[in-house]
């Protein structure tokens, strides 16, 4: 694909979708962790391990079992040309399957050190999208595509991710993960900031019918936001109702 972040394109060619055949898959999940300069050493574990715990809860791991299966991909990025998979297309059947997909996102050594290295640590939201859509074109097939964008800031390197939604992604669901945090690298708490990173990430890069943005205080929060995001991704909608059903709390 023209433009794609080269990094997760040959990391995609390199890596081997492994399980039975999606047949019946209800939704392949893209889950994509932003690591920029802004998140540092303390948050990105908050963030990985919260990843992990939330998958690990006993409400989620229920909706991830109800039902057809669900597979999912998840990589992290930075800059328009730092990207890295963490978990190939698993196809979550069980609750083993779960368990070592949540393992690995925990485990996940982050590239490039904290956070100097080889990754210049900019925020580039619209590459993450790109690199979503080459994840997207080899995902098993499922009744429906999802990508789960978590990041602290805005976009500042690399193509602006509104034009890029319908032209890359329709027929796709984004939803958002906007999390606050500690000045000055952050954005302040919610109140602080005035919800204005929520407001950027529903502006310019929610897409798709029931797409939504789920917003955390800082990373000491980002487990409970996944936890609830997760629920509104895998539930399906109430028979009867008018969307997704909300998830508890």
């Amino acid at each position: 694909m023209v433009g794609a972040p080269a990094l997760v394109l040959a990391l995609a060619l390199a890596w081997a979708w492994v399980g039975a055949a999606a047949a019946g898959c209800r939704l392949a999940l893209v889950l994509g962790m932003d690591v920029s300069a802004s998140v540092d050493s303390r948050e990105y574990a908050l963030m990985m391990q919260g990843t992990a715990a939330a998958m690990r809860a006993p409400e989620v791991q229920a909706a991830f079992l109800e039902g057809a299966p669900v597979a999912v991909a998840a990589f992290v990025w930075a800059g328009a040309r730092e990207q890295a998979m963490v978990a190939d297309w698993v196809l979550v059947k069980d609750a083993a399957v779960l368990e070592r997909l949540a393992g690995r996102i925990a485990g996940f050594a982050r590239p490039g050190g904290d956070p100097q290295g080889p990754w210049g640590g900019r925020t580039a939201v619209g590459a993450a999208l790109q690199a979503a859509r080459v994840l997207l074109d080899r995902a098993p097939g499922c009744d429906a595509q999802t990508v789960d964008l978590a990041g602290d800031g805005i976009n500042n390197d690399g193509p602006e991710p509104g034009p890029l939604r319908a032209a890359l992604l329709d027929g796709v669901t984004i939803n958002a993960l906007a999390v606050s945090g500690d000045l000055p690298f952050d954005h302040g708490t919610i109140e602080e900031e005035g919800g204005r990173l929520s407001a950027w990430f529903r502006d310019h890069v929610l897409h798709g019918p029931g797409a939504f943005v789920e917003s955390a205080e800082d990373y000491r929060d980002f487990e409970r936001a996944m936890t609830r995001k997760l629920l509104r991704e895998l539930r399906p909608p109430v028979i009867g109702g008018t969307g997704t059903a909300p998830p508890p709390g």
